[in-house]
């Protein structure tokens, strides 16, 4: 398996990449998509990768780098290659490169595809976090929707508050409290 980060709107796993964001993520759960490409070249902390093999594309990630945290906005594995362990494999690569705190928002358990999403997380040893986190909407600055936090270690409410706040300064552009 390989991880090829996007530098260029003009990379041509742009097209792969596109039509798996739009089908892994409702609209409220993503930017558009001229908005995320313009952070490709723009955002030194934001990181679009593709995974791949030599044969096929499998997937995408976004990662952001935020004050020696590291914010997951973004993964999907191709729905024709999931239950291939593939998911697992990209996410043990990305904590084993990545040197810190590991964060990433989750739906609520309210249904069997959140459950099981959860479940999936905690097996790779992320753990939800206490503190109440409501996702701001991408582009309404008004809305936001009820999810929790998971993390690669456990954080109290204490660690976990002041980088919820920046991931949504970040990564939201949500103006600071």
């Amino acid at each position: 398996m390989q991880f090829q980060r996007i530098t260029s709107v003009n990379d041509p796993a742009l097209t792969f990449i596109k039509k798996l964001y739009e089908d892994a993520f409702p609209p409220h759960e993503r930017r558009d998509w001229a908005s995320l490409l313009q952070l490709v070249p723009d955002a030194k902390e934001m990181h679009l990768d593709l995974v791949h093999t030599a044969d096929e594309n499998i997937g995408l990630i976004t990662w952001w780098e935020i004050d020696g945290c590291y914010f997951i906005e973004h993964f999907a594995v191709d729905s024709s290659l999931r239950g291939q362990n593939y998911g697992a494999r990209v996410l043990d690569h990305y904590k084993e490169q990545l040197p810190g705190t590991i964060i990433l928002e989750v739906e609520h358990p309210e249904d069997s595809f959140s459950i099981r999403r959860i479940a999936f997380y905690e097996r790779l040893g992320y753990h939800i976090l206490s503190l109440p986190y409501r996702q701001p909407a991408y582009g309404n600055p008004k809305a936001s929707f009820p999810f929790l936090l998971m993390s690669n270690r456990m954080l109290s409410d204490q660690e976990a508050s002041p980088l919820a706040e920046k991931i949504k300064n970040k990564v939201y552009l949500t103006p600071a409290r």
